[in-house]
């Protein structure tokens, strides 16, 4: 990213003399004047003036302001116009070119019609409402500053019968620790509260610096740190309130009675210029569900819960991706902070309120309320909006990306569900084929409804038909800025110019995988498009890797769905694996024969070769029911009653009746407590591995204290192309 001067125009439009309709109009009525402004070079570029009734020399006296691109001819085309009831009647036109006005002057201008009084006057400034660094912004340096401090005493408390040798002596031996939540819909939300239930209990969650999110792990962090008495409140009693709430299905809020209310909202947010798409509906969905009572909280508000470092701060991704090209190949990641929004590919951010707000050379032209918590969780669950249109009734079409393939085969009735439940009898019983058929017509009859409806108040079809209407959309941050160069991800090695990536980094899954990260974002573009993380691959690792924030523990979660219980379960760590390393980015290497040595474990360690100081260690958890079939709790201590081995015996991908699919969207109170309690001995049973990691990294930062303290800001760095990738040399796999 290069910055430029940014050219701001003030236009005061004073008043007008002697307006007229001309002889035979005048007799018939005296003119209610206003005058309009336009730049067609730019965006938000019609403005205008209040009207004034019944006043041939109104006085107006309003000032406009209008962001420039220097590059551009810009004409400033300025409308003398009488207001109507029926058809407001244009009175005269003129134009003006904006290049005879010089920086720092005032020019008078009189339009031929009207006598419009104008003064146009130029600012040059390098001012903008975007961020352009690679460094952390001021209130995240603060905070590892504050946190660090409560980490070093956390650890020494969590260690507190080991050798001193293994405690931070200083803050500057103090680790930096990360815990990672991957996607997977409710059931990474409900492994992920297990999760946090056991490593807040224990002590780790105050140890740790951040704890990054993606799609369904990115709701159970929302609920979390949106609760009003987190962190006094621990996850342990927060999570029964989550096991209240998924016991009942969301699609019984698209009754009736309560669409009425997400019509109103994405009425207001499209009529005041924003975009409106499916996944607006889903983010409503899924906050009724998870926040109700507190579903228009902000991502900003969750600064309370760690500005003096009570808490890790949580880190939340999308990905910007473009309309044609398949997630896997091409997809730039979001991040999302309490304290910052942005993309660390083009060392561009800026705060949570101005997320969505119109962009022109990274200024601010038009600034829309902050977007509500439910928003950006319906964003970064997105993929399920995919699914809920085929709850709808809506028929999909092909899609390149192999999550979108997979929810193809997807029927309404796995996320629908039994709702029989809620029943206290049945009243009527009759043939199984008769009650499957009156469900399907029942669901039939909702979808058309809902969406003849929807279509009908919101006027798009497109909501429903197209992927444009799926994704997430807002508008484009970056437009019209120099995208000439770039910044290097990785501070290690700079940018480098790629060769034959393949020969470099074998294909996980598809020969096609990641093929054009290195393609800049159009900035010419007036939306992107935001969409599920877990599209091009399920765990939040490149918020994580960001040399800046100097991560040398990463304790990483996986819940992705694998075809059975027993199959290996590193595909999306691989995937991780192979986007650090075409980015040049430290990461240990995945030795994926473990399994064949080792079969399914709870966890995997993957440690840096040695001497490489600035590779961190990942403990990998994964979704398996091994011990806690046995045991329930750990320590070996057996499960004795029927009823206590009735309850660990279950599987995760193998049972038929697929409870926990990543499209079920309602779970029974046994069947959350199977898989939190199961995620939550899984960890507990592995403290010992995250203490020893623990003891590892506080020797590797003392060894090497000021690893990974990053601090680039755009002056600093040599402007470098973007890269087109080389593949003249590139060998395809056959």
């Amino acid at each position: 990213m290069s910055t430029n001067l940014i050219l701001q125009l003030k236009v005061n439009v004073v008043r007008a003399e002697n307006v007229t309709k001309g002889a035979f109009g005048d007799l018939l009525d005296t003119p209610d004047p206003y005058v309009e402004l336009s730049i067609p070079t730019t965006p938000e570029s019609r403005k205008r003036t209040r009207h004034i009734n019944n006043d041939i020399n109104p006085k107006w006296n309003e000032t406009f302001e209008f962001i420039l691109d220097p590059n551009q001819p810009n004409v400033l085309e300025m409308t003398l116009m009488d207001a109507n009831y029926v058809m407001d009647e244009t009175l005269g036109t003129a134009k003006y070119s904006l290049s005879k006005l010089k920086v720092g002057e005032t020019e008078h201008v009189t339009l031929s019609i009207g006598k419009v009084k104008v003064f146009l006057s130029f600012l040059c400034s390098a001012s903008t409402d975007l961020r352009f660094s690679m460094a952390l912004c001021d209130q995240e340096k603060l905070f590892m500053q504050t946190r660090r401090d409560r980490v070093m005493l956390s650890i020494k408390k969590l260690l507190k019968m080991e050798n001193p040798r293994f405690l931070p002596a200083s803050p500057r031996e103090v680790p930096t620790i990360a815990i990672l939540g991957s996607g997977g819909g409710f059931r990474a939300m409900v492994s992920f509260s297990g999760v946090m239930k056991a490593l807040y209990e224990s002590g780790v969650l105050d140890c740790a610096t951040y704890v990054a999110g993606l799609s369904g792990s990115t709701w159970y962090m929302s609920m979390l740190y949106s609760h009003p008495e987190f962190p006094a409140k621990g996850p342990g009693d927060i999570n029964k309130e989550l096991m209240s709430r998924v016991s009942n299905n969301p699609l019984k809020l698209l009754l009736p009675q309560n669409i009425n209310r997400y019509v109103k909202a994405l009425w207001k947010k499209k009529s005041g210029g924003q975009p409106v798409t499916f996944t607006d509906i889903f983010g409503m969905l899924i906050g009724e569900t998870l926040i109700p009572g507190r579903i228009d909280t902000k991502l900003s508000s969750m600064q309370t819960k760690i500005n003096e470092g009570q808490s890790p701060l949580p880190l939340f991704t999308c990905l910007h991706v473009k309309p044609d090209v398949s997630e896997l190949m091409f997809a730039d990641w979001v991040e999302f902070s309490p304290y910052e929004i942005g993309m660390a590919k083009y060392g561009t951010f800026m705060s949570p309120g101005l997320f969505g707000s119109k962009f022109f050379m990274g200024s601010v032209v038009k600034q829309y309320e902050e977007n509500p918590l439910h928003f950006l969780m319906g964003v970064w669950g997105s993929a399920f909006s995919i699914l809920f249109n085929r709850v709808l009734g809506v028929k999909e079409t092909a899609s390149s990306s192999t999550m979108e393939e997979e929810l193809e085969q997807i029927k309404p009735e796995h996320i629908v569900g039994d709702d029989s439940a809620d029943n206290e009898e049945e009243t009527q019983r009759g043939g199984t084929e008769s009650a499957e058929a009156e469900d399907e017509r029942q669901r039939h009859a909702q979808a058309s409804w809902v969406q003849r409806m929807l279509t009908s108040i919101m006027g798009d079809t497109t909501l429903f038909t197209t992927r444009e209407g799926r994704a997430g959309k807002v508008h484009n941050f970056m437009l019209g800025l120099n995208l000439n160069s770039s910044l290097p991800f990785s501070a290690f090695t700079g940018l480098m110019h790629q060769t034959s990536v393949d020969e470099e980094v074998d294909a996980v899954t598809d020969p096609d995988e990641f093929e054009r990260i290195y393609e800049p974002l159009d900035v010419k573009s007036k939306k992107i498009h935001i969409v599920d993380s877990g599209l091009t691959f399920n765990l939040p690792y490149p918020l994580i890797l960001r040399p800046q924030r100097g991560v040398d523990l990463i304790i990483s979660f996986d819940f992705s769905a694998r075809p059975s219980d027993s199959s290996p379960p590193f595909k999306e760590l691989l995937l991780a694996e192979k986007w650090a390393r075409m980015n040049k980015l430290p990461f240990p290497k995945i030795d994926s024969k473990v399994f064949d040595r080792e079969g399914l474990k709870e966890c995997y360690v993957f440690k840096p070769n040695k001497g490489d100081k600035s590779c961190p260690t990942v403990i990998h958890f994964v979704l398996a029911n091994i011990n806690f079939r046995n045991f329930k709790a750990p320590g070996e201590i057996p499960r004795d009653t029927d009823k206590e081995i009735e309850f660990g015996d279950f599987d995760i991908f193998d049972d038929p009746a697929s409870p926990f699919s990543t499209f079920n969207f309602q779970y029974s109170n046994q069947a959350f407590r199977r898989l939190h309690d199961l995620m939550e001995f899984n960890t507990l049973n592995n403290i010992e591995v995250i203490k020893e990691a623990i003891k590892d990294s506080v020797l590797q930062r003392r060894e090497n204290p000021s690893r990974c303290t990053v601090s680039l800001s755009l002056n600093e760095i040599e402007n470098k192309k973007f890269l087109k990738r080389d593949t003249s040399n590139a060998k395809r796999p056959t």
